[in-house]
């Protein structure tokens, strides 16, 4: 049974909520209301939007993404599918707020360096010229083919890869033209690696997973490593080696949630697949149960994501055949 990744799959990932001490808190800001900018000779952009009788934009929430909205990723490559993009795309920005592409910290560029290009240590939650319409729409569609591409690595599945990768835009010629380049690929490896368990389907994963990791390349313009003292620095004002942990610091929204798809991608070593539902069964640290229970990490020889696909599984496969 085909499975798109969940909710739950990303969150199973994701070291902030692990480990909450050794990562220091990232907070983006959603305001009350934004609004698209149409000037001359630029791109339209959105921006929040300032009330009447208000110098700055009004701030109804801060979040920190990577803790309290495992999800996020996601969610923002769904919008792509909804019946009116549009209208989720608005809801999902009124929700979590804009992506980041604003400048909010201009650099300081030495005089000797010139051609050295830094980027910000953060973007502007609140938008501005640099967070243009055209660029929103861009990472909705971009950041929903490459999430598509990964379920269909994950599941196997030659039709959909065949879409994804040899999309027929206006030639109807090209799909046809991709099968038989993965063929010939598959059969000059099979020649020159002399095993015969190379298939078209291995090409094709293959070809997939390269564009997922050239765009989650992309990254390192908006996260980067850091390093995080834990504890309380008021409490414990000198550092010792033991408290210093490998962090990621993020520089917007958009960098929160290629971080929770890094996350996902990076952990195939730790991940299995139910043997029902096909969804992803993780070994590494879950989520702690409470402060008075160490939570337990599952067997690594677990088939099944709970007792119910179990059943399932069961039923289907023994009882159902059986009679």
């Amino acid at each position: 049974m085909l499975r798109r990744l969940g909710r739950e799959d990303l969150a199973s990932v994701n070291p902030f909520l692990r480990e909450k001490e050794s990562h220091a808190p990232f907070l983006w800001h959603v305001y009350e209301d934004y609004e698209l900018v149409e000037e001359e000779d630029a791109l339209p952009y959105l921006r929040a939007s300032t009330p009447k009788g208000y110098e700055t934009p009004k701030r109804v929430r801060s979040y920190n993404p990577l803790v309290d909205t495992p999800r996020l990723f996601l969610d923002f490559a769904r919008i792509a599918e909804r019946k009116t993009p549009a209208n989720a795309l608005s809801q999902w920005i009124a929700q979590y707020g804009l992506l980041g592409f604003a400048d909010s910290s201009p650099q300081w560029f030495p005089e000797a360096l010139p051609e050295v290009t830094v980027p910000p240590r953060w973007y502007d939650d609140r938008g501005g010229p640099g967070e243009t319409l055209e660029a929103v729409w861009y990472e909705v569609y971009t950041t929903n083919h490459i999430l598509a591409l990964y379920e269909a690595v994950l599941n196997r599945d030659p039709d959909k890869l065949e879409t994804l990768i040899f999309t027929p835009e206006e030639d109807p010629e090209w799909l046809e033209r991709g099968r038989q380049h993965v063929s010939g690929y598959a059969n000059k490896l099979r020649r020159k690696t002399g095993s015969d368990r190379i298939d078209e389907i291995d090409v094709l994963v293959s070809g997939a997973l390269v564009e997922v990791w050239e765009h989650i390349g992309a990254l390192e313009v908006f996260a980067y490593p850091v390093i995080n003292p834990t504890g309380d620095l008021r409490q414990q004002p000198l550092f010792t080696v033991d408290r210093l942990k490998a962090s990621w610091g993020v520089r917007n929204l958009l960098g929160a949630m290629y971080l929770q798809f890094f996350w996902l991608v990076t952990s195939a070593g730790e991940l299995s697949r139910c043997k029902y539902c096909g969804r992803i069964i993780s070994y590494a640290p879950p989520i702690p149960a409470g402060e008075d229970r160490k939570a337990r990490k599952p067997r690594k020889d677990k088939e099944f994501c709970d007792s119910r696909c179990r059943q399932n599984y069961h039923y289907h496969n023994r009882i159902k055949p059986g009679r």
